[in-house]
């Protein structure tokens, strides 16, 4: 496994790098197909499970239950559910394909998008189906796409080249990406959305060799990549904005990552169906060993009780590594017995079944699979297979600081860039005199903006109600002096905000009464008043309106999801829990 470099290393090898490189290859598409060579045996019962070990802080789970080593240790969780686990550290995923064939390896540990690939090889494959059985949880800051000066938000990556390393956990969040521009565009009725082109390097971390990092560092024709938080974290100088010191890019920014879309990049266990039905008893006893260490695990992390060296030496090959273990579990949320429960639930907005429609749909429009894939969980009882467990997580607890955000929002619109931080938005329009925001009326709305919040949980929501100017100009227009003026002014606030503050009530009691818990404190209330009416401001006032559309068009409101990407004092992440 590589180390980690220091910013001062890293530039003198990419330095190295460039001079000897005069030009970048463009990698072809790759396939697991062509890069899988493994024949597909048969599964049968077996004493000992062997299991791939990832490299993200969700690893700390599994390798904790195993008592910190690749085997199983006395009375750790694995041992006293009597099983014996051997982990395989170090596999990229066609290696964890080939032994998932070969079943010496039943057991498969990747995200969602990965398994759509590995999905599109085993349809090929008779006797190698794949069935979910365990969500780790989710990457909350660990996948970063970064991006050269001047593309500011998502929507400038249109047509762009975008480097991604084959095969790696950040197609997630390109599939993400790519889907959320297509719907956008399909909800805007617009067609300006351009698939970009992608350029996929050998490894997928570090800032030499064929990485995403070196090929952006190397090549300004590549516009942004995606890439770890400890790669993102030198090209944009702290995670800010690049110098072009010290291993940065210039003007390098990150315009998305899992921090704000931390619902995106889905981490699981698949098993081979044919072991599931040979070894059922074994794989719920794997299943309860997780779910009681899950929640120790979470505990003693709270009370510095971790044996990160233990972690740095197999999660990434290197036992001195221990401030980046600490940094890859900060990077992630566990979900434990009730994350489960809700992942299996088909309904759910971030089921296992709806997130691999999502990513499927990226990864087709994007070419890399044929279709979305509809994998299977198993039937499962986690209630049963967790007895005894009882899940503690303050999942109605808020994770933001309102005021915090709030003045975040403020300053980013007098800075002017609230637009290029906003990652999406939605427009619900209002009647003239309407009092309340039925579910009835508003429920095709409500369920895009709950979609929303459940994939983008890093991120603040504003709810901003906006006002019709109408009054207000017929008044100018007759000649009312400015104290009256103002007064109109004050009243269009307070207006906006009481809607505003309406349909956030109208959301979160839908979002309740369809069984989805959402975080009050993810959504800040504003009333815009007149400040940014649909028609346009002409000479510091409101555009009158021309035609009956646009009088309405101002009668909205606006919510729209605020990236919080550095902001830490804003959001606290659940894995503080």
């Amino acid at each position: 496994m590589r180390e980690l470099m220091s910013p001062r290393l890293a530039t003198g090898l990419l330095w190295l790098t460039t001079a000897l490189m005069s030009t970048t290859v463009f990698a072809e598409t790759p396939s697991l197909d062509d890069a899988v060579e493994a024949p597909v045996r048969a599964c049968r019962a077996s004493d000992t499970l062997r299991v791939p070990l990832g490299r993200s802080g969700v690893d700390l789970v599994p390798l904790f239950a195993n008592g910190y080593a690749l085997t199983t240790q006395d009375n750790s969780h694995f041992d006293r559910e009597g099983l014996e686990v051997e982990f395989v550290a170090g596999q990229d995923l066609p290696a964890q394909v080939e032994s998932f064939l070969r079943c010496e390896t039943p057991i498969l540990r990747a995200t969602q998008g990965q398994l759509q690939l590995v999905a599109e090889l085993t349809a090929q494959v008779p006797g190698s189906d794949m069935v979910a059985i365990y969500h780790h949880g989710w990457s909350s800051g660990a996948d970063h796409l970064v991006a050269r000066d001047g593309l500011v938000t998502p929507e400038d990556l249109s047509g762009k080249r975008i480097a991604i390393g084959a095969f790696s956990p950040q197609l997630d969040l390109l599939a993400h990406l790519e889907d959320s521009a297509q719907r956008q565009g399909l909800r805007d009725d617009a067609a300006d959305w351009v698939s970009p082109e992608l350029v996929f390097s050998e490894h997928a971390h570090g800032l030499y060799d064929d990485s995403p990092g070196a090929r952006f560092f190397d090549d300004e024709r590549i516009d942004a990549a995606l890439m770890g938080w400890d790669d993102a974290l030198v090209l944009t100088s702290g995670g800010e904005r690049g110098t072009g010191a010290e291993g940065s890019v210039a003007g390098a920014h990150i315009p998305l990552s899992t921090r704000s879309a931390s619902r995106v990049v889905s981490h699981a266990y698949v098993v081979r169906r044919d072991y599931l039905e040979a070894n059922r008893d074994q794989v719920e006893r794997f299943i309860a060993a997780l779910f009681g260490a899950e929640e120790v695990v979470r505990e003693r992390v709270a009370t510095g009780v971790v044996d990160w060296d233990a972690v740095a030496e197999h999660v990434l090959g290197d036992a001195a590594e221990t401030a980046s273990a600490e940094t890859l579990w900060s990077h992630v949320e566990t979900v434990g017995l009730q994350g489960n429960v809700n992942w299996a639930n088909p309904d759910h907005p971030r089921s296992f079944a709806s997130i691999n429609r999502e990513l499927g749909r990226g990864l087709q429009s994007l070419g890399l699979i044929s279709q979305p894939w509809s994998l299977e969980v198993a039937a499962l009882d986690y209630g049963s297979i967790a007895e005894g467990i009882f899940d503690q997580r303050r999942v109605a607890l808020p994770d933001f600081d309102q005021e915090e955000a709030a003045r975040v929002i403020d300053q980013s619109r007098a800075d002017g860039n609230l637009d290029e931080r906003t990652v999406t938005r939605f427009t619900i329009t209002f009647d003239p005199n309407q009092t309340g925001f039925p579910a009835a009326q508003y429920a095709d709305d409500f369920d895009e903006v709950i979609g929303a919040a459940t994939r983008y949980g890093g991120a603040v929501f504003t709810v901003e109600g906006h006002a019709d100017p109408l009054k207000y100009l017929q008044r100018r227009h007759e000649g009312a002096g400015e104290e009256e003026l103002r007064a109109i002014r004050q009243s269009t606030e307070n207006l906006s905000l009481s809607r505003a503050r309406e349909v956030r009530e109208s959301l979160v009691a839908y979002a309740d009464r369809e069984g989805v818990m959402l975080d009050e404190s993810q959504f800040v209330t504003e009333g815009r008043g007149l400040h940014e009416p649909a028609t346009g401001l002409c000479d510091g006032d409101p555009c009158p309106p021309q035609t009956e559309a646009e009088w309405r068009s101002n009668m909205r409101v606006v919510v729209r999801a605020v990236r919080m990407e550095a902001e830490s004092s804003a959001f606290s992440p659940p894995h503080e829990w």
